[in-house]
């Protein structure tokens, strides 16, 4: 086995524990959403006019991370949130929550941490609306019925409904690491250093390209963007960073 390979195989595996306890945060955050809010209030609340806005309220002060929030935010669809309350829900969650933004205040300062704030609640609630826009035919049409079994307010079914979660997205959480340790991997490590030389717009995008497949959490983000910004890089390209790689 090479070099190279080695140390993909490392990195899947530093990625995978990395990730695993969100994962069980986020699983056991939908299944105690499912069985301890009452009937029929997550489809009442995060549909309509106002379900984006509320589910990005709901999100953003929550400390789950990028893949946290999945089992999370299908969960809400699941238990009858609109397409546009649960897209909102996803992307904002995982760029700040109630810890980063005390971590942001610390390595980059209270405007910083306050733009970081605003920008999830921004993108969150335009990402929302856009996709119940796009789905607006389909969602008119939807008639679905709330469902009409009582739902069992007990651990087991909350355990039920975590693992019924993780069941739908296993395979794309595979592929998400594969994709993340060959970064890790194949992307020296000079190379946000790099591109800080090479103009704000220049940088901005290099890193939106390579921090999309990255696994990094919004708070465990800051301090290697603050790391970046002393470096040399554009606060600009931080705030990038923090928001896509998270």
């Amino acid at each position: 086995m090479g070099i190279n390979e080695s140390h993909m195989l490392d990195s899947m595996w530093d990625i995978t524990l990395a990730l695993a306890p969100w994962l069980l945060l986020g699983t056991l955050v939908a299944g105690l959403l499912h069985v301890a809010l009452p009937p029929g209030f997550i489809r009442r609340q995060l549909r309509g006019r106002f379900g984006v806005l509320k589910a990005v309220a709901l999100g953003v002060p929550l400390p789950l991370c990028s893949c946290g929030v999945i089992p999370a935010g299908l969960g809400l669809k699941r238990d009858g949130a609109s397409n546009g309350a649960s897209i909102g829900f996803l992307i904002s969650t995982p760029q700040t929550g109630v810890d980063s933004v005390f971590v942001s205040a610390s390595f980059l300062g209270w405007p910083f941490a306050l733009f970081k704030v605003v920008a999830a609640l921004v993108t969150g609630i335009v990402g929302g609306l856009f996709a119940d826009w796009a789905d607006a035919d389909t969602d008119s049409m939807d008639t679905e019925a709330e469902p009409s079994h009582t739902v069992e307010r007990n651990l087991q079914e909350m355990l039920r409904h975590s693992l019924d979660v993780i069941r739908t997205i296993w395979v794309w959480l595979v592929v998400g690491i594969v994709a993340s340790a060959l970064i890790h991997t194949y992307v020296p490590d000079s190379f946000f250093g790099d591109v800080s030389g090479r103009g704000d717009l220049v940088s901005m995008v290099a890193i939106l390209v390579v921090s999309l497949p990255l696994y990094v959490c919004a708070t465990a983000s800051v301090p290697i963007a603050a790391a970046f910004v002393a470096g040399g890089m554009p606060v600009g390209a931080a705030i990038v960073f923090l928001m896509a790689g998270p």
